[in-house]
């Protein structure tokens, strides 16, 4: 019989007899992260993603994650029982009320985190079989089971700000045009938060706070709309094969925004290629829940009743419009113009 809070334990004990000599702390929007790892490969994977949120605050850590691989320790975590995991990772027979556990056998990397203990760990074979889009959301699962007990929220979405003070969420699934847009209005001189994970504060005052910094395009939207940016890319060799991965921090460290206040919400729909021109149009909370709340759920299938109660707050508190998107890039930005000045003069 498999006993989660057993195997949290055993993989707590390996990570402390290993040195685990690399230490970063990060500021999220206020929360202290400790992040701790024996391994210099897996910071130089897991670290850039997150970099633009170091701190040397001297607050006690509100989460601590902790991830090794086991090419470079002295022992080894056994795998759990692949037959109680379904396809996302998730074990519907386990008690996760404390110890929660994410587990696809197929990619060899465990995720545990306790509750009680606010402890993240990480564990993977090796550090070569770590998929790439791991690295660009890293920790994702740990930081979803975390913002449970918190005002927070992990949302599948972008956000843009105009301004620098006040950010639009963006939500939408891969292929809603989210990604594209944020790239575009960062281009045109707003401020950028993130285009597929941010933190949302989910109580009065409403907030979006960055939590990724890298960008990610499919190759043929790539390279269809931002040949130009090719020098920034990650992976100049393998963008093909994955996505276009830029990380903002490092080419527009005076647009990478890391807390705005939350003033609206846009839901992406990519138009007609024949059609030119971008333009919005205010839709129900209702309607706007029902394109925003499944593409996160479906991400993150732990706690779900408690993660739609929050966006299901958030979303009945802002303005959602939706955004349907033309093919012309610059009308594109003129329309987010347009209802960032409109949402403006209502709450001048």
């Amino acid at each position: 019989m498999f006993n989660l809070n057993d195997y949290f334990e055993e993989a707590l004990a390996l990570l402390d007899r290993e040195s685990l000599c690399y230490r970063d702390r990060l500021d999220l929007g206020g929360h202290i992260v400790d992040l701790a790892t024996h391994s210099p490969i897996l910071r130089a994977q897991f670290l850039p993603a997150l970099a633009h949120l170091a701190s040397e605050s001297e607050s006690d850590a509100d989460l601590t994650i902790l991830y090794a691989d086991s090419s470079g320790t002295t022992s080894s975590l056994k795998a759990p029982p692949m037959d109680l995991f379904n396809g996302q990772g998730y074990a519907a027979t386990i008690d996760q009320n404390d110890v929660q556990i994410f587990y696809q056998p197929w990619l060899r990397q465990v995720f545990l985190y306790s509750r009680l203990r606010r402890i993240g760990l990480y564990w993977v074979i090796n550090p070569e079989e770590v998929p790439w889009w791991e690295m660009t959301f890293s920790f994702r699962i740990i930081f979803h089971w975390w913002s449970r007990d918190q005002d927070l929220q992990l949302m599948h979405a972008g956000a843009i700000s105009e301004d620098g003070k006040r950010g639009w969420l963006i939500p939408g699934p891969s292929g809603s045009g989210k990604s594209t847009s944020c790239l575009q209005l960062l281009l045109s001189g707003r401020y950028y938060l993130g285009d597929d994970y941010v933190i949302l504060r989910t109580k009065p005052p409403f907030k979006v706070h960055s939590l990724y910094q890298s960008a990610k395009i499919n190759h043929d939207n790539f390279d269809e709309r931002f040949t130009d940016l090719h020098s920034q890319l990650r992976n100049p060799q393998s963008y093909r094969d994955q996505k276009a991965i830029l990380h903002i921090g490092e080419h527009y460290p005076d647009r990478l925004l890391k807390s705005a206040d939350l003033v609206g919400i846009l839901v992406p729909r990519i138009a007609s290629p024949r059609v030119a021109q971008s333009t919005t149009s205010a839709v129900s909370a209702a309607k706007a829940l029902m394109s925003i709340a499944p593409t996160t759920l479906h991400h993150l299938p732990h706690h779900r009743a408690e993660a739609f109660s929050k966006i299901s707050t958030v979303v009945n508190a802002a303005p959602c419009y939706q955004w349907l998107l033309g093919s012309d890039k610059h009308l594109l930005t003129e329309s987010f113009g347009r209802v960032t000045s409109d949402e403006g003069r209502k709450n001048a």
